[in-house]
């Protein structure tokens, strides 16, 4: 995941999309991603750019797999940097993506929390950057909270669903929560999973950056989240 502390934005990478995009569904589906970007990093609420479009949240405890879902979703390999290391994002950071159908959305990665190795001053500071955000971002339209399909909810993840069911309704975003890695658990064992999730005030969506299931799903409520005409559904 990008760590850059240069605020300019970057040149787009140009590296083609995944040759088979994992649940890319139909070959030319209106919210398939044509082209993604890295757009800016912010290493507090100070440094956040100035509106730059509609935008939509993925949070979530360290590791919990936000850099390879976020990968999944605009089918590239490498938009988003990965790491084998927990707490490797020390920035919000802002990627553009444009749908076939010719949508746009600023796609934004929030730092992963919960990582105990981290000092506690330096969690603290996450936490603040990641509040600050959740709270006051006027063009924020949804918050994919991720969380392990294995370990479901903790107190870090209640938390960080407070900083947006605290702003006014009118000015709310939607929380979207995704239970990711669900292809590590057995096909019996997730619907059990899921209804275990389904207490949250809000829809569950289990998905698995492998095999690419659920990802057509997460796309329809994050393209009604941010106002996107029917035509761009997908079923």
């Amino acid at each position: 995941m990008s760590d850059s502390k240069d605020k300019r934005p970057r040149r787009r990478i140009a590296g083609r999309p995944a040759a088979k995009p994992a649940g890319s569904g139909t070959a030319k589906a209106p919210w398939q991603i044509l082209e993604a970007e890295f757009k800016w990093a912010a290493q507090s609420t100070e440094q956040l750019p100035a509106q730059i479009g509609v935008e939509l949240a993925f949070a979530g405890r360290s590791n919990v797999g936000k850099s390879s879902l976020m990968n999944t979703l605009t089918g590239r390999r490498r938009l988003v940097r990965t790491s084998s290391t927990p707490g490797c994002t020390r920035s919000i950071n802002f990627f553009e993506a444009k749908a076939r159908d010719g949508a746009v959305f600023q796609l934004v990665d929030l730092p992963g929390y919960g990582y105990a190795k981290r000092s506690k001053a330096e969690r603290n500071l996450w936490a603040g950057i990641i509040e600050g955000y959740l709270s006051e971002r006027q063009w924020l339209r949804a918050v994919t909270l991720l969380v392990d399909a294995r370990r479901g909810f903790g107190e870090a993840d209640r938390l960080l669903s407070g900083f947006v069911a605290a702003r006014p309704k009118k000015d709310r975003p939607e929380v979207i929560v995704v239970a990711t890695k669900i292809d590590k658990l057995p096909k019996a064992k997730r619907r059990a999973m899921l209804r275990s999730l389904s207490g949250y005030e809000g829809r569950v969506i289990g998905v698995s950056a492998v095999t690419g299931e659920g990802i057509e799903a997460l796309w329809q409520v994050l393209r009604k989240a941010a106002h996107v005409g029917d035509s761009g559904d997908v079923a």
